[in-house]
């Protein structure tokens, strides 16, 4: 018994030391505690006990924080790309442009987009890249809720790329496992394969066709809640059906075997395309919830292996009603994070770091350093000449090794004497630069805001380049010349400025365009 007490002791000792040191750290988080929160639902996944809890603490806390992108709030695009090229271009630029010129996005807008490279194609020369992109607009507004209370948000997941912590995290052993989610208007469809995503699909075909059958029969008080609730507490179950419903089970029947065609449908076309013989397993749910006995009914009808989203089942003792993808986005971050992978992390609103890693934070704590540096010395001789009077008269046989140790703390005061001069110069090599700073921002916009353009040639030419995405480095003007050296981020982009300021009317002479450090640069010079 007393040995149990002193442990706990111990144990609440080390807690509180490490409760006091936690600012030393870069990141105050905890990666095995990790808060999901969708809408009003919030969970804690303890992810060493396997143990999920309602969370009813702040969400600025220590527990990492995470939430998931509705798969309607994605657009998605795949292309097949050449083995070959893939090892000389820079990948993630390249699908930047191929994803603004032909996936039919905003160029206007920013996007977060995340990829995966296939290479499980039967034609061994090519590989596909599997895209999905998420306005960061949208994601500011899907999240604004999370956002004012916790002020960030350290993982943002999309369920496609959430499946595959199922697999690292031991809950499915790999395998070929297709991913099913049906939603209103669409059925979206995520293959993996030996625990990496291969191909996603959206199909055109919706439970709203079985809304608007059950719609017909014109039975009173239904509406979109009710259709909600009959899917998810009668579903496909016969046995939950009166004698006067069964038409209403007929009819989901009905449109479930056409989406069962639908899903085969696709499955042949994904063999065909990719090397993978078989499917294992098959997991469906919808975008309310796991379906009443839908598992059952596909299993029978595709003879496959058919299973809900229940996936959280072991860590769900206490029986809540948690939402399957707001667990794979727990599961997904707790991983991410433990294994320092954030490839799929949609988040632009990361938490800072703890305060001496910010730069204020460093500026203070070097002050505080120097202090205690410069203010120690003189205390310590203080203390030390205190005690030496006190034992003068007995010590006396100690005077010369009090005199040499006088020494050796004078070499050490002359050593924090020249640091202090370093560090001087340091702080004064610091301010010269701040001032150059400063004088070039004001230069900048003595440019830009005081001197009025002779006329409107600079602003046709600002114009145009901001219109093409190219950025200035020097503009310089003299003469009727007009030199300026730019850059930009894609490599048409300059050529397309050329071309728009001789459209224009201006008469261009340029240099050869030189790509560097992953920005094209050159020079042109435009007549007045």
């Amino acid at each position: 018994m007393k040995k149990g007490i002193k442990k706990e002791k111990i144990q609440e000792l080390l807690n509180s030391i490490k409760s006091e040191f936690r600012y030393i750290k870069k990141y105050n988080y905890d990666i095995d505690e990790v808060v999901g929160v969708k809408g009003k639902d919030r969970y804690i996944l303890y992810t060493k006990k396997k143990l999920i809890r309602i969370y009813r603490g702040s969400l600025k806390s220590t527990p990492l924080l995470c939430s998931y992108i509705p798969i309607d709030k994605a657009i998605f695009y795949s292309f097949e790309i050449e083995k070959s090229v893939l090892e000389k271009v820079d990948l993630k630029s390249y699908i930047e442009t191929k994803v603004y010129e032909e996936a039919g996005v905003e160029e206007t807008q920013e996007y977060e987009i995340k990829y995966k490279v296939v290479e499980k194609l039967k034609d061994d020369k090519h590989a596909v890249v599997e895209t999905v992109i998420v306005s960061v607009e949208d994601l500011t507004k899907e999240f604004k809720y999370i956002l004012k209370e916790a002020g960030y948000i350290d993982y943002i997941s999309f369920p496609a790329f959430s499946y595959r912590a199922l697999y690292e995290e031991g809950i499915l052993k790999k395998g070929n496992d297709l991913f099913v989610v049906f939603l209103y208007d669409k059925i979206f469809l995520t293959f993996y394969s030996e625990g990496e995503l291969v191909y996603m699909n959206t199909l055109a075909e919706g439970l709203n066709k079985i809304y608007q059958s059950l719609s017909e029969l014109k039975i009173k008080g239904f509406d979109y809640e009710l259709f909600k609730k009959l899917l998810l507490k009668k579903g496909l179950s016969i046995g939950k059906y009166s004698s006067n419903e069964l038409l209403v089970l007929e009819i989901i029947k009905k449109n479930f075997s056409n989406i069962a065609n639908i899903i085969i449908d696709e499955i042949n076309k994904f063999k065909q395309k990719y090397n993978i013989e078989d499917l294992d397993r098959i997991f469906v749910t919808s975008e309310y919830g796991d379906i009443e006995e839908a598992d059952e009914y596909l299993q029978n009808v595709l003879g496959l292996e058919v299973k809900n989203f229940e996936f959280y089942e072991k860590y769900n003792l206490d029986r809540l009603p948690v939402d399957p993808f707001l667990f794979l986005a727990m599961l997904e971050t707790h991983y991410a994070y433990k294994y320092n992978d954030q490839r799929y992390n949609f988040s632009k609103f990361l938490r800072k770091p703890t305060f001496f890693y910010r730069p204020s934070g460093i500026l203070i704590l070097t002050a505080i350093i120097s202090v205690l540096i410069l203010g120690a010395y003189p205390l310590y001789l203080y203390l030390i000449g205190l005690n030496f009077e006190m034992k003068n008269k007995e010590l006396s046989k100690e005077i010369d090794k009090l005199n040499s140790k006088k020494i050796q703390l004078q070499k050490q005061m002359f050593a924090l004497q020249s640091k202090d001069k370093q560090l001087t110069k340091e702080i004064e090599e610091n301010q010269k630069e701040v001032r150059r700073i400063q004088k070039f921002i004001e230069e900048v916009y003595k440019f830009k805001f005081s001197y009025l353009p002779k006329s409107q040639e600079i602003v046709d030419i600002t114009y145009l380049m901001n219109k093409n995405k190219v950025y200035a480095k020097i503009i310089e003007y003299k003469k009727g010349l007009y030199t300026i050296k730019l850059f930009s981020y894609h490599e048409s982009d300059i050529p397309n400025l050329i071309k728009d300021l001789a459209d224009n009317g201006f008469s261009v002479d340029f240099d050869e365009i030189v790509y560097k450090e992953g920005k094209y640069n050159s020079e042109i010079r435009i007549k007045e």
